[in-house]
């Protein structure tokens, strides 16, 4: 009998050593595959018994553009007047029930956080408000184009206010992070609850989420430099963001024996060029109708590099969840039959994955239950630079 306790306690520590992180790609109104595959995660933990808000299983959620979207919106509090919001807050009478009444993850985690499939819900209902179709010729505008960004972020900015209102990412339920890009100083910049928790919500979506060509840069103060700074979107830098994840988690848990990261992509088509039709000048790389060579080589490139650098390091579990989109499926993407075709590969990219998620599962399921606590770097720790 003693043996046996040992062993399980020796167990307990060992997962308790570990951390798990989340990781969400870049890729515009594709991100209704993560969002849609992270709904079938939370149900499968239900399956299972495990009725802990999805959030609570990660000790850091980290994303960039649509991802950081995502990452964001999985663990701002729960908000009646939020467009994530059809569980409803527990009421003042709920909140002072005893606590032998509540259920354990109840008392642990009194914020359901938001319901999961609203988040994907929002590419369906709202991808047109965030890309809406151009009424001008295909000529004009692709000239248009040239001279400004291709969106007014008015209606984008209206979106995110709905989604996130005032809150700040400080509020966020367990530690968050985005990626964004400072280029007036030439540097990946972090935006995250410990690290600028008065930044507004709605601010860190859109300075993640700022494709260039496609929206204007995000003005934000630096607590740092105490000055303000424009900001891209972090798919300039790091469309997988594991790397930029994967630092910020050994910051943040320098004890930690072992990362474990489920890194979700937002998929694409396989990716190849034609010698032939590119290459030889500055238009062909830079043709619109070709889909931007040039971007599409940069993007693919980068996250090939991410996901091989990922893969050789030694006290990381790297789970990538992957798959073919069997055609190419553009950033702006909103017709409704395409926007059901990738859901429909989102099912099946999960069922593809299925034993790998559930043994990661099966892991979440066997960690201490511990409850959140209030995430802040030490001092000392607190970088002259976010990243």
């Amino acid at each position: 009998m003693g043996l046996r306790n040992y062993l399980k306690n020796r167990e307990l520590k060992r997962l308790g050593e570990d951390r798990y992180i989340l990781c969400l790609d870049g890729g515009g109104m594709r991100g209704v595959i993560p969002a849609t595959i992270l709904e079938h995660v939370e149900n499968l933990l239900r399956s299972k018994g495990d009725d802990r808000p999805l959030y609570s299983h990660f000790d850091l959620v980290s994303g960039t553009s649509t991802g950081g979207l995502i990452a964001l919106a999985l663990t701002s509090a729960n908000s009646d007047s939020s467009l994530l919001a059809t569980r409803q807050s527990p009421t003042k009478e709920q909140q002072s029930e005893p606590s032998s009444k509540k259920s354990r993850s109840q008392t642990l985690y009194p914020d359901p956080g938001p319901d999961i499939k609203r988040i994907a819900d929002i590419y369906l209902k709202y991808g047109r408000i965030i890309f809406p179709r151009s009424q001008s010729f295909f000529q004009l505008n692709m000239i248009n184009q040239l001279f400004t960004h291709k969106y007014d972020d008015l209606s984008f900015n209206q979106l995110l206010f709905d989604i996130f209102g005032e809150r700040k990412i400080g509020q966020a339920l367990t530690p968050t992070m985005v990626v964004t890009y400072d280029y007036g100083n030439d540097r990946p910049y972090i935006l995250s609850n410990y690290g600028t928790p008065e930044v507004l919500l709605r601010t860190a979506a859109r300075a993640t989420s700022a494709a260039p060509t496609y929206f204007s840069p995000t003005t934000i103060h630096d607590p740092v430099s105490n000055q303000a700074i424009s900001l891209l979107d972090g798919g300039v830098v790091a469309n997988n963001p594991v790397l930029y994840a994967y630092k910020e988690a050994k910051r943040l848990y320098p004890d930690a024996k072992r990362f474990h990261v489920l890194s979700l992509s937002t998929s694409s088509a396989p990716y190849r060029l034609d010698p032939a039709t590119t290459g030889s000048g500055v238009f062909s790389w830079l043709d619109p109708a070709k889909g931007t060579p040039i971007y599409r080589l940069y993007a693919s490139s980068q996250m090939r590099t991410s996901h091989e650098i990922a893969s050789a390091i030694g006290d990381m579990e790297y789970i990538r969840i992957h798959g073919d989109l069997h055609k190419r499926v553009k950033l702006d993407e909103t017709d409704p039959v395409v926007l059901s075709h990738m859901i429909k590969r989102a099912q099946q990219i999960f069922t593809e994955h299925e034993q790998q998620i559930t043994a990661l599962c099966d892991q979440f399921i066997q960690r201490p239950k511990h409850p959140p606590r209030s995430w802040t770097l030490p001092q000392s720790e607190t970088p002259k630079e976010l990243v």
